[in-house]
């Protein structure tokens, strides 16, 4: 698969999505991140009261799909899972303390792992715990990752009443060979029952997730897994790009490497996600992502205030992400910053009373620039070319250029149909290059 994705990739920094909020580690740019170099940009939260986005990294699954990159631990002792819960509480009393207790958060998004792993009584308390430090208004939208293997009627009721009003479902693939080839087995009966259950108790937004290049796909059999998750009738969906990377997720190891689809066969998949998705109604969005016309996501691209962090696409540009939890990352002015990876070593650092910080990279004005550029790109795939430099356009727009991806028009650096289509493939949240971004 490497040496297939070399010509495509030649010459191209590898510039991801973000919209896995905990795959990797920050990479070779990053430096220790302790109080004292956090200090100044928690302080200019504090006293600019921007808009703020709280990421809590709920970790567990109560198994490891080969299909996952993400910081993750099976996990089924409860006094192990009590614990992790009380040092959120602990986390999140430092971070108010840092950033302000009087931020009104614009986003509360609970993350995983399958959040649902964690008992009901886990769930509310920690929401209490969240209440108990940061103010959630009527404005906060409030996020969950769900394991549909997992969910019941109750608990959606449950969460529904505890204010969550996004909830995302991980999906994968629908087609059986598939998922036993990932070990993830969810009939498409089951989705059929969680999906309406869910438009019953009328959450505001159900998306789900597909993956593209897992081991077992075919185009033939992405073409009926499309047809099937477009009736199940999902407010948006995410095409995200699978590649397996034994050297960081060991696990992965057991994919069958001989039952991965080729680069061809992946970008005819995303591309029959595109036309089936799109002639069923939704918007195209970025560059992955399909929504129903009135999603808020469809109406920010429209309106041209679609953005992109280190969680995935949102609607306010502006907002800094603050993570909590085990890998959680957070997006501030100028820092990228993720916590430990390792679990004992972040229970460690909280319990002595201090941020479960790791690791950060710095962004200097180019960088902040190259990011709004690239972001641009993602969402919505022009920037005007009056805001770069020659050089600027050399380093960060010829690379595209000169493989087709994007081409210079009136005064605009514009993706063309071939980048939209095969860019999704390329920039991908699995390299650590993101994070200097």
């Amino acid at each position: 698969m490497k040496s297939t994705m070399e010509p495509w990739s030649s010459g191209m920094s590898a510039y991801p999505l973000a919209q896995s909020e905990n795959s990797l580690a920050l990479g070779d740019n990053a430096v220790p991140a302790d109080a004292a170099l956090l200090q100044p940009y928690f302080a200019q939260i504090r006293e600019e009261k921007g808009a703020l986005i709280l990421n809590v990294h709920l970790p567990f699954c109560p198994s490891r799909c080969l299909s996952c990159d993400r910081v993750a631990v099976v996990e089924h002792d409860p006094e192990k899972l009590d614990r992790y819960i009380a040092n959120l509480d602990r986390e999140l009393a430092l971070a108010a303390d840092a950033v302000g207790s009087e931020h009104r958060l614009a986003r509360l998004h609970f993350g995983g792992g399958s959040p649902n792993h964690l008992s009901d009584m886990a769930i509310g308390t920690l929401f209490s715990c969240v209440s108990q430090y940061f103010v959630i208004g009527a404005a906060t939208q409030v996020s969950m990752e769900l394991n549909p293997r997992r969910t019941s009627r109750a608990q959606l009721n449950f969460y529904k009443g505890l204010g969550i009003d996004h909830i995302k479902l991980e999906v994968r693939d629908v087609d059986a060979r598939v998922q036993r080839e990932i070990g993830r087995i969810q009939s498409l009966e089951l989705l059929e029952d969680v999906i309406s259950i869910a438009h019953g108790v009328n959450f505001e937004s159900i998306s789900m997730d597909y993956l593209i290049g897992l081991p077992g796909q075919t185009v033939e059999s992405s073409e009926e897994s499309i047809e099937a998750m477009i009736s199940l009738d999902p407010d948006c969906l995410v095409c995200l790009p699978f590649h397996r990377r034994e050297s960081a997720f060991p696990h992965q190891i057991a994919v069958d490497t001989q039952q991965l689809p080729s680069l061809a066969d992946r970008l005819a998949m995303f591309n029959a996600a595109t036309e089936g998705f799109v002639a069923s109604g939704y918007d195209w969005v970025g560059l992955n992502l399909f929504a129903k016309p009135d999603h808020q996501l469809a109406v920010a691209q429209r309106e041209g205030t679609l953005a992109l962090n280190v969680l995935g696409y949102d609607v306010d540009p502006d907002a800094s992400v603050l993570g909590i939890g085990l890998g959680a990352l957070s997006e501030l002015p100028g820092l990228v910053v993720q916590n430990h990876v390792d679990m004992e070593q972040w229970h460690s650092a909280v319990e002595s009373g201090t941020l479960g910080s790791a690791s950060a990279v710095f962004s200097d004005d180019n960088e902040t620039l190259r990011r709004k550029v690239l972001r641009g790109l993602v969402c919505h795939q022009r920037i005007p070319a009056d805001q770069l430099t020659s050089a600027q356009r050399d380093d960060w727009l010829l690379p595209l250029i000169g493989q087709g991806f994007a081409v210079e028009e009136n005064g605009e650096y514009l993706l063309t149909e071939v980048g939209r289509s095969v860019l999704p493939h390329i920039w991908t949240d699995s390299s650590p290059v993101f994070r200097t971004i």
